[in-house]
């Protein structure tokens, strides 16, 4: 999975602003929600930033499989 900064938009947006999260009809998780808590929360975003910002691996930060 890559990160960049509309996911990084994406995921303050619905955690800070009450927005829509973005969904993949092929997946049954929200994209947003990367460490599969069922919310999206700072630790999502912070997960995000790690993995766009800080060249953290996304198969360690992110538990969601979808693409």
């Amino acid at each position: 999975m890559r990160s960049d900064i509309l996911d990084v938009v994406g995921t303050i947006n619905v955690a800070f602003r009450g927005a829509a999260p973005v969904t993949d009809p092929s997946c049954l998780r929200e994209r947003t929600d990367v460490d599969c808590s069922g919310a999206t929360d700072v630790i999502d975003v912070v997960k995000v930033v790690n993995v766009a910002f800080r060249g953290a691996n996304s198969a360690t930060e992110f538990c969601n499989p979808c693409p």
